[in-house]
């Protein structure tokens, strides 16, 4: 039963991931269909109603959300800036040039590119009927780079290595990035709103809770924050005096007037749809299970936390659930997403992953049951900064030669689980956060 379920464990995941491919994720939401463009069977867009349609691409998924679109109807121009490297977005768009840019801190080039997209909204004039769609993913936020006059891509490099250290979560980190931008918080719709064009952004989401304000910094949603919260979260963190003097210029200008805020609306000619989710990955996951005869359960898309914590409750679940059958009867699985964190030194962030560290202090937790096994991968392909995830069971501590405390302890779990060959590495061009599959049967086979 235990190799049963491990080869299961699997095979659930990666049905999770493939229920989240994001060319999947546009094929299925949208179609053309005599000369109307429909998005998710509902709203309708009659292309004799424009005279151009222009596709954008931000985020690390971009290239292939791109690819996908242009073999639904092909754009009269735009263009994408994707994750710079071989991991996510690798994809051939033939209608419109793709960009490889900075991820996770922003460079001249994303600047460049941002611009281009600037222009091209910009040149818009208002007698032209314009449709943009904009293709938004997870690393939409550091990629779609546009500060405002007077503040340098150092400037901003350096706050956003600041962010990155100081433990603030996206949800603060993007309240600050929002009052650091032109494009961010809402304000790239307004600004296609401005030119008399309708915009049309297609989203995925890595954003524990799918906060469409959070996601790639909301550029054509409506935003709440203030400039006084993000000043307020950098006192808070401890890295305001270290902040580029014009960013908190900038900041401090803000504060004082209103008109520089966020737009609180969306116009009426902008839609948002959110076309891939952590949970449409996790009912994939679900769905494999029951359909190979093991029931099956989702207990959260929104688990964050500790990854080491965090597995020490769930494990405390699975072995409540094997024991005394509460609060399902095993056979059973657990399906479970969202992102874990990791917390290190900065300059011992080599290796580290979330999934990886989960499964570890799970295999810990475990050690000694039969017919339990946990498997946990980032369906981005990319664990943190190493491969996909990992898998265990009740024999894996005893399996191995090497000490399990002392590799979870130095973030060294990648190599704990590549010595026992239960590293799991697949690639990817998704992006919607954790998916952790936990698999308990009866004490004894």
């Amino acid at each position: 039963m235990q190799e049963e379920y491990r080869t299961l464990a699997q095979e659930m995941i990666m049905a999770g991931v493939e229920a989240a491919d994001p060319r999947r994720a546009i094929e299925d939401n949208v179609k053309v269909e005599n000369g109307v463009l429909w998005i998710e069977n509902r709203d309708s867009y009659p292309l004799s109603d424009y005279e151009q349609v222009l596709l954008f691409g931000i985020g690390k998924a971009a290239a292939p959300m791109c690819q996908a679109f242009e073999e639904i109807l092909k754009p009269d121009g735009g263009l994408a800036i994707t994750k710079r490297g071989d991991e996510i977005g690798q994809a051939v768009v033939q209608s419109i040039p793709v960009y490889a840019a900075f991820h996770p801190q922003p460079r001249q080039e994303n600047v460049q590119y941002s611009q281009e997209i600037l222009d091209l909204v910009d040149s818009i004039t208002p007698d032209q009927k314009t449709l943009v769609v904009l293709m938004i993913s997870g690393g939409g936020s550091a990629l779609f780079c546009a500060p405002p006059p007077g503040i340098s891509i150092d400037a901003v490099y350096r706050l956003n290595e600041l962010l990155m250290k100081c433990g603030a979560n996206i949800h603060q980190i993007n309240t600050i990035r929002k009052h650091v931008s032109q494009v961010k918080g809402g304000q790239f719709g307004h600004r296609v709103a401005s030119k008399g064009a309708g915009l049309v952004s297609l989203i995925l989401s890595d954003v524990v809770g799918d906060d469409l304000s959070v996601i790639a910094s909301g550029p054509s949603f409506q935003d709440a924050t203030t400039f006084g919260q993000a000043v307020s979260l950098l006192q808070q963190f401890g890295i305001w005096d270290e902040t580029p003097p014009a960013i908190r210029e900038h900041l401090q200008k803000g504060r004082q007037d209103p008109s520089m805020e966020p737009p609180r609306q969306v116009p009426s000619g902008v839609r948002n749809y959110l076309i891939g989710t952590n949970m449409a990955a996790l009912h994939a996951a679900k769905a494999h299970a029951e359909d190979n005869g093991l029931p099956a359960v989702i207990l959260t898309s929104q688990n964050t936390g500790e990854a080491r914590e965090v597995a020490k409750c769930i494990m405390g679940i699975a072995k409540e659930v094997q024991d005394s059958g509460n609060p399902v009867q095993p056979p059973v699985a657990l399906v479970i997403g969202g992102e874990m964190i990791v917390t290190f030194d900065w300059e011992d962030r080599d290796g580290f992953g979330p999934n990886r560290e989960f499964v570890l202090q799970s295999a810990i937790e475990i050690q000694g049951r039969p017919n339990l096994v946990v498997a946990g991968a980032d369906t981005d392909g990319v664990d943190g900064e190493g491969k996909s995830g990992a898998i265990a069971d009740g024999h894996t501590i005893e399996r191995s030669h090497l000490d399990p405390q002392f590799h979870l302890d130095k973030h060294e779990a990648e190599a704990f689980f590549d010595a026992l060959e239960d590293s799991l590495e697949f690639t990817s061009s998704t992006n919607v956060n954790d998916v952790v599959v936990v698999l308990i049967g009866p004490h004894q086979s």
